[in-house]
């Protein structure tokens, strides 16, 4: 499976999950569904395609469909709520929103016509945790007054005028690019063959790929290698060198290195929990 395409396995019948989480780290992902970060409690970073911003109490994120989005709780302590729903809960669209674009992912605290946001997500996950009967109706009126409410009271632009024709673009770039990693991350992978590859200048790929990450080119890719690692230990009797070597890392050593920077614990814990 692709890890930076997350497949959302929703329910048919009500395509959609809410739950509360704390200290969330995520790397950078996207993904058909939209995905709505509320912030109950504490601070969180979050990123969304080219902005990022420290989230406080009260302050939202709304991540639309394949939107590049990420979250970073390093150093931060944070309780969300995070709501995620198929587009066509709320319209006949393969994508939210569809006809316009929010001028910004994020929604600041203490407006008033926007306090119903934080109930409105208290009730549509208590209408799904009991599921009683109607529970489907109930939630999809809250998620639709939901999203009325952010389209009526949020700045919209068209995404058909210039700036948002060259966002897209930019986007499709960048979801290229990540898929291109992912596929190819067990090779010997260089900002000079990545920008050869998709016709950028090597210091405009570096740019534009930080911009829109949050994070530079070589620890993304070592993040994909952690990951997929990361499954290895957990599913695979392949020893930790063997590991190392199928994942992309030069030798046992960088991959103890880099594993412990990203993960807080080297491999060998990992796998000792996993026997």
């Amino acid at each position: 499976m692709r890890s930076f395409y997350q497949n959302w396995k929703l329910d048919q019948n009500l395509p959609l999950a809410i739950f509360q989480s704390k200290d969330m780290s995520f790397y950078p992902h996207f993904h058909a569904e939209v995905e709505l970060v509320y912030v109950e409690s504490g601070s969180i970073i979050v990123g969304v395609n080219e902005e990022k911003r420290q989230l406080k109490q009260g302050d939202m994120a709304i991540c639309g469909s394949n939107d590049i989005h990420y979250f970073e709780s390093k150093g931060l302590s944070s309780t969300v709520i995070i709501t995620i729903f198929h587009p066509d809960l709320v319209g006949k669209s393969a994508t939210w929103p569809a006809e316009f674009r929010f001028q910004s992912p994020f929604v600041s605290a203490g407006r008033p016509e926007l306090e119903p946001i934080h109930p409105l997500l208290r009730r549509i996950w208590q209408e799904k945790s009991e599921a009683k009967p109607g529970y489907p109706l109930f939630v999809q009126s809250g998620l639709l007054e939901l999203c009325g409410l952010l389209q009526r009271h949020l700045p919209v632009r068209s995404p058909e005028n210039g700036s948002g024709s060259r966002t897209a673009s930019k986007k499709v770039r960048i979801q290229q690019i990540l898929s291109y990693i992912e596929e190819h991350s067990h090779e010997d992978l260089s900002v000079d063959e990545m920008s050869e590859r998709f016709r950028m200048e090597p210091s405009y790929f570096c740019r534009t790929f930080k911009k829109a990450i949050g994070m530079n080119f070589k620890t993304y890719l070592n993040t994909i290698r952690v990951l997929n690692a990361t499954r290895k230990l957990e599913n695979s009797e392949a020893s930790i060198t063997d590991i190392a070597l199928e994942c992309g890392f030069g030798s046992v050593r960088t991959f103890n290195r880099v594993y412990k920077e990203l993960q807080g614990y080297p491999p060998s814990v990992r796998r000792k929990e996993n026997m």
